[in-house]
Parts: C-alpha cells; sequence; structure tokens
C-alpha cells in the first residue's frame, strides 16, 4: 500500500505539472484572444456608427429641422426608426448650439447634449469616443452636418452603450470559449496519459527511489571485486568499475587510458570469440588468458522489454582463485609435515636407537634413506627454515607441482626467513614466483633449475639461475618486462638484476620485507 501512495503522489505531481502548463497555455491565449476580439468589435461598431451617422446627415428632413433649429414629430420618427433598423441605443441630431432635437426620452429634447466630446464634430470633424452621458457610458459616433453650401449646421450622434458591446464580445467569444474547454479537456487527457506513461517508463519508482538505486547500482559496480564492463549493441564500451580500469592499466603497456568510448576487443584483444550482439545471444563462461595471467571472463546479454540493447562482462584475476586453492593445499602440506615431526619425531629415535643398540648397520640405513626422501626433506627444511607459513606451504606446493612431472625443484635458503605482518606483499611475492614457476613448468625448464631464497637488510632477495635457449630466453624477458610483471615488482617496490649468456639466464630481484616486530 505504500508503494501504491508513492506511485500515485508521482502520478499526480506529473499530472499537474502538465495540466498547468497547458492551463497557463491555454489561458494565456484565450486572454489574449479575448482583447483582441473586444478590440476589433470596438473598431467594428465605430465605422459602423460613423456610416450610419452619414447616411442620416443627407436626409433632406434632417437638413430641415437643423436649419429652422426646430424638431418635429417625423424627425423624431425617423430617429426611433433608424435606432431600430440598426439596434442603437439612441440616436441624436443635435444644432451648433449643442441642443438634441432628437431623443429616446422626449423629456431630453431641448436640452443639451452632455458627455463633453462632441467638440470635433461641431468644428466640421468626424470623431468617436465612449464618455458618461444621460443613458449611462456609451460609445459614440459624431459626424458634421453641412447644408447645400458647405456651411455646417448641426451633428449627428449615435451611440451605444459599453454593456451592448460587452455582450456582442461575449457573443463573438463563445465559439472560442468552447473551443478551449474541449482544449483544456484533451490537455486533461494528455497530462493524464503522459503522467502515466512516463511513471511506467520509471517502473513505477519515485525520483529519490530512483536516485538511491542508482547509488548503490554505482557503489556496486565501483567496489566489487570483480571488473564490470557494460557495452552497448556495437560492442562499445559504455560502462565500466575500478577494477576493470586496473586490470585495463595491467594488461594495456599504456597508463590512464579511459576505456568508455573504446572496443571491447580493444580491451581484450587476445579474446577471438566475443559474440555479436544478437536476439539469441546466450551467456558464455571462458578461461581468457593475457600476459601471462588468467581471467575468469563471463559475458551475458542484457534484456529491456525482451530486447538485446548490449551486454556485461565480468573479469576477475584467476590467480585468486589459485591463490586459495594453492593456499588450502600448501596449508594442508604444511600442517601435514609440522604433525609428521612432532608425532613421528621420537618414534624415529627409538628405531635408530634400537638398529644402533643391534648394530644392524645395514637395516639403519635403509631406514636413514628412507626418512631422508626428497619430498619429506624438502618439507622439513621449509619448516625449519621459512617461519613464515604462507610462504613454507607456497613453496611445498609448488615442489609437489614440478614432482608431479617428475621434475626437480630444490631452494637453498640463507639465511632463514622470518615472519611478517605484510600479507598483502607476500601474496604479490608468491605471483611472481608462480609466474616464473609456471614458464618454467610449460617448457620444460627445471632440469638445471637452481633457487635461491634469503633474508638481507630487510629485504627478501630470490635468484633463479636455469639452462635456457635464445628463442625462450627472449620469449621469457619480454614477458618480465612486460606490464604485468613490472606492476608486481612495483608493488613490492622491489629491484630486478638480469645476467644472461646465450644459453644462461640468471634472474634476481629484490623486494620489501619487513620482519613482524619491525613493521
Amino acid at each position: 500500500m505504500k508503494r501504491m501512495k508513492k506511485g500515485q503522489r508521482l502520478w499526480m505531481k506529473l499530472t499537474l505539472m502538465v495540466l498547468l502548463t497547458v492551463f497557463v497555455t491555454l489561458f494565456a491565449l484565450y486572454f489574449l484572444l479575448n482583447q483582441q476580439i473586444a478590440k476589433s468589435v470596438r473598431k467594428d461598431e465605430e465605422v459602423h456608427l460613423l456610416k450610419i451617422a452619414r447616411t442620416i446627415a443627407k436626409y433632406p428632413l434632417v437638413h430641415e429641422a437643423l436649419i429652422e433649429n426646430k424638431t418635429s414629430a417625423e424627425l423624431q420618427n425617423y430617429a426611433n426608426e433608424m435606432q431600430e433598423n440598426y439596434d442603437l441605443d439612441f440616436v441624436v441630431v443635435m444644432t451648433m448650439d449643442h441642443l438634441r432635437l432628437t431623443h429616446p426620452d422626449a423629456k431630453k429634447i431641448n436640452q443639451h447634449f452632455q458627455g463633453g466630446d462632441e467638440e470635433l464634430a461641431i468644428h466640421g470633424k468626424e470623431s468617436t469616443s465612449t464618455a458618461k452621458g444621460t443613458l449611462g457610458e456609451s460609445l459614440r459616433g459624431f459626424v458634421p452636418v453641412f447644408d447645400d453650401n458647405g456651411r455646417e449646421i448641426g451633428v449627428i450622434a449615435l451611440g451605444i452603450k459599453t454593456t451592448t458591446i460587452k455582450l456582442l464580445s461575449k457573443e463573438t467569444m463563445k465559439p472560442f470559449t468552447l473551443s478551449l474547454m474541449l482544449a483544456f479537456s484533451f490537455g486533461l487527457a494528455a497530462a493524464m496519459f503522459t503522467a502515466y506513461t512516463l511513471k511506467k517508463q520509471m517502473y513505477d519508482l519515485e525520483p529519490q527511489e530512483i536516485a538511491r538505486l542508482l547509488e548503490e547500482r554505482n557503489a556496486m559496480l565501483d567496489y566489487t571485486k570483480d571488473a564490470i564492463i557494460v557495452t552497448d549493441k556495437e560492442n562499445k564500451i559504455i560502462l565500466s568499475n575500478f577494477e576493470a580500469k586496473r586490470i585495463f592499466n595491467l594488461i594495456s603497456e599504456e597508463k590512464d587510458l579511459p576505456i568508455e568510448g573504446g572496443s571491447i576487443k580493444d580491451f581484450l584483444p587476445d579474446v577471438k570469440d566475443i559474440p555479436e550482439i544478437s536476439a539469441d545471444y546466450q551467456t558464455i563462461d571462458k578461461l581468457y588468458h593475457q600476459n601471462g595471467v588468467d581471467y575468469l571472463l563471463s559475458a551475458a546479454p542484457i534484456l529491456v522489454r525482451k530486447k538485446v540493447i548490449g551486454q556485461i562482462i565480468t573479469l576477475r584475476d584467476a590467480t585468486e582463485l589459485y591463490l586459495l586453492t594453492d593456499q588450502l593445499f600448501n596449508t594442508t602440506a604444511y600442517a601435514t609435515s609440522l604433525q609428521a615431526q612432532s608425532h613421528d619425531f621420537l618414534n624415529k629415535l627409538h628405531v635408530i636407537y634400537g638398529l644402533t643398540d643391534l648394530e644392524d648397520y645395514d637395516q639403519l640405513m635403509s631406514y636413514l634413506e628412507k626418512i631422508l626422501e626428497p619430498e619429506q626433506e624438502f618439507s622439513q627444511r621449509m619448516v625449519y627454515l621459512v617461519h613464515n607459513p604462507v610462504i613454507a606451504g607456497f613453496l611445498i606446493g609448488e615442489r609437489s607441482k614440478f614432482s608431479e612431472k617428475g621434475d626437480p625443484f630444490m631452494i637453498e635458503v640463507y639465511p632463514d626467513i622470518p615472519t611478517t605482518n605484510q600479507n598483502e606483499n607476500v601474496q604479490y611475492w608468491i605471483s611472481l614466483i608462480r609466474f616464473l614457476n609456471h614458464f618454467i613448468l610449460e617448457n620444460q625448464l627445471a632440469e638445471q633449475l637452481q633457487v635461491r631464497l634469503g633474508f638481507w637488510n630487510q629485504q627478501l632477495q630470490t635468484t633463479y639461475e636455469l639452462r635456457i635457449e635464445t628463442t625462450l630466453q627472449t620469449e621469457l624477458l619480454t614477458k618480465i618486462k612486460g606490464r604485468y610483471f613490472s606492476s608486481l615488482l612495483t608493488f613490492l617496490a622491489g629491484e630486478l638484476e638480469i645476467e644472461y649468456t646465450e644459453e644462461w639466464l640468471k634472474l634476481s630481484f629484490h623486494t620489501i620485507y619487513l620482519k613482524e616486530d619491525e613493521i
């Protein structure tokens, strides 16, 4: 019910807004039209009065009466007849002394004309005016009367009451008033329809609700861990969040380039099968590899009223998924190693003591070889020498990956690696090592691999030495100098030293690593 009230409130606001616009427009038009018609009616009546007055001024009976300065019943009847024929309120034949010879009220005959607006006609000029006389305020027309010698002998005054003119204006405005009412009714219907349409287009949401949803959407897009990209029907990028810009800066060789307005193929150049937008477009999920990094890519169509208007693409660094899996595996391996050492140490001592006491040295040698197998010996060394469990577990897990392919992976650790609270830096360092190990395993270069790890001067120093042919050497160096590896080194404030010959390569990088008690 609350939602309905909100919808009605917005609907009413939109209706009133549109209706007010229509009302003001129609009212202004009606007012201007009414003024114009009133002026036009007055002008027509002025012309009408003067024409009638000229006709009366030429009548012989009028001439005789003005020359004699005397009224008559015939003259009064003639004036009344003209008054009725032309719907006038009064017809007055006036002498040069301003005396009335005719008047609708017989008592006013031979009295002075009232109003004072007849002076122009007394001096021989036609005129019209509005003045107040014995019959009230009226529109008057004055025409001078001349004899055969051209001498002015009197004035004809005709009049129509202003109330009569107003009635004429109203009669003239009646069709327009009806049209106005019809237009207003149509405007009301249009306002309601417009408000209803706009409301439906906004999914029955209030403006404040739309603003809040927009802010929430922007916050979700900008601060989600996944890179989100929205494209139009032509696969042009129209929206991207912070994570998408960050990944683009890692992929691209140029920094701080805007991605809105560009093509998705510019943003993801190695993706060959991004589908074109079509009605049968389906959601896709795939693994995308770019600059030595794996990304999990998902694309889905955006539907508005059952029409595909674009697509939304999410991109997530698969390294994080690998990292979580590796951490789980490495933690398990690390915990298993600790448990084995804790529970088996005394048992092994007893077995060694017993075989020594029996002087069964052959069996003792066999037993020692068994408990010092490379895998177990490697795990034990990592536990003793690397005090950071995340790094130790990661190295144990990496050794397992190499062992699965039958490749050696031995690490010389000196001095010991202390613990630290810089967990983010540790993850960046792990990404560097995983990047190198992936290339080595992929190209089967582990046979003569030497890895050294140590802690010196608040730095974690890592060295890789391996034999590698020129072609692979060039490929590896290109990737190392690429955007991804360089960004990781920058995050770690690290330095990279490269030494190489035609068949040999040495990589040494020093990264910041502060001991836990020094942070």
